[in-house]
């Protein structure tokens, strides 16, 4: 068994370690973005970390886990082509939309914000982080579909989502009121540009 099979083994094979998976790749994310994109180097916002480690360990992963493993897998259709476009459209109309929504609105919660302060980050970081959000996920979804075992989806997913949560990360640093930089917006703007022309 090679390393990369032992690896899918160890982290999609039982409901913790897919949670405990969810929290690494997220940190991770958040840890790129802060070294590499914003470039704090010993200023590094460890308590945004953890917020970020616990949002994908606590949060995100059961809930993709659910998703995944229990309701898009009773989609089934004779045609496999039927069943791979209507398990990516119902996962970018319903999950996607959601989970958008769910991580402005927790992760200002975790930082201490208040309900309207989640619902405004929500309201003004909602559509254009959807918008984005689809040019990557709907062809990863499309490949995630055909290509992996149901097993192994949600670990395809947190691996796609380093990058994915890399750009979170970013895109909610420059949200805040308290951490707004023309750098990150430059980035947040370069990323959202990049997909909106897969569209």
């Amino acid at each position: 068994m090679s390393t990369f099979t032992r690896l899918i083994a160890a982290t999609s094979s039982t409901f913790p370690r897919q949670c405990l998976t969810g929290g690494v790749l997220f940190a991770t994310g958040d840890t790129i973005a802060q070294q590499l994109v914003e470039k704090r180097g010993s200023r590094h916002d460890l308590a945004r970390t953890f917020r970020l480690s616990l949002y994908g360990g606590c949060v995100f992963s059961p809930l993709a886990s659910i998703w995944f493993g229990r309701v898009l897998e009773r989609v089934r259709f004779s045609s496999k082509a039927a069943n791979i476009a209507t398990k990516v459209a119902l996962d970018q109309a319903i999950a996607s939309p959601a989970f958008v929504a769910l991580f402005f609105g927790a992760t200002t919660i975790m930082e201490g914000g208040s309900p309207d302060q989640a619902k405004n980050k929500i309201i003004h970081n909602w559509w254009p982080t959807l918008k984005t959000a689809w040019g990557l996920w709907i062809p990863v979804q499309t490949l995630n579909m055909a290509l992996v075992p149901p097993s192994q989806r949600l670990l395809f997913v947190n691996v796609v989502s380093i990058f994915w949560n890399t750009f979170l990360s970013i895109k909610s640093a420059a949200a805040s009121d308290h951490a707004v930089k023309p750098n990150l917006n430059d980035a947040v703007e370069l990323v959202e540009t990049k997909l909106d022309k897969l569209h």
